[in-house]
């Protein structure tokens, strides 16, 4: 890349969260933006691992969906009920799934839960190698919004979870 610039970065985001309980399929957050996720805009970088962690220890599934726009998938602690026009224009990146049982990294600490998104270990197709993500042509940001997709009913308290985002930017 030159100009003493790294070709890599980690970048923290906290969405907002519901503090009632959550139920299975609800949107867990909506779009939170993931400032200086490419070079330029309209850039493109590859999310190379992702972390979350989380102070409620829920141990709760998620799917994550990366997008160049912001239009929420739903209303945050009901289903997600996006319409398919919209979804479309999202120009969604790629989703990511966070599988409590085989994810769980930090399980030895007392107070909070972290998790390997990507990669995760193991053969099968759905283990979350590389994404890429692309930012709309105003933009040098990404979007990521969640889904609760196990059969659990968790609360949190807002800025319970954090996501850690490995990125290579070109």
């Amino acid at each position: 890349m030159g100009s003493g610039r790294s070709d890599y970065k980690i970048i923290r985001v906290s969405p907002t969260l519901s503090t009632d309980a959550y139920a299975e399929d609800d949107v867990l957050f909506t779009a939170t933006e993931i400032t200086d996720a490419v070079i330029g805009n309209g850039g493109c970088s590859k999310l190379v691992a992702m972390y979350m962690i989380d102070k409620s220890q829920t141990d709760s599934d998620i799917d994550f969906y990366f997008s160049e726009g912001n239009t929420a998938l739903g209303t945050i602690n009901a289903t997600a009920n996006i319409t398919d026009a919209n979804l479309v224009s999202n120009n969604i990146c790629g989703v990511a799934r966070l599988d409590a049982n085989t994810a769980t990294v930090g399980d030895g600490l007392d107070n909070a839960r972290i998790f390997q998104v990507m990669p995760l270990s193991g053969t099968t197709e759905d283990s979350n190698p590389t994404m890429l993500l692309q930012a709309a042509s105003d933009s040098n940001s990404v979007f990521v919004q969640g889904i609760l997709t196990s059969a659990t009913t968790p609360t949190y308290a807002n800025g319970d979870i954090q996501l850690i985002l490995h990125l290579e930017l070109r």
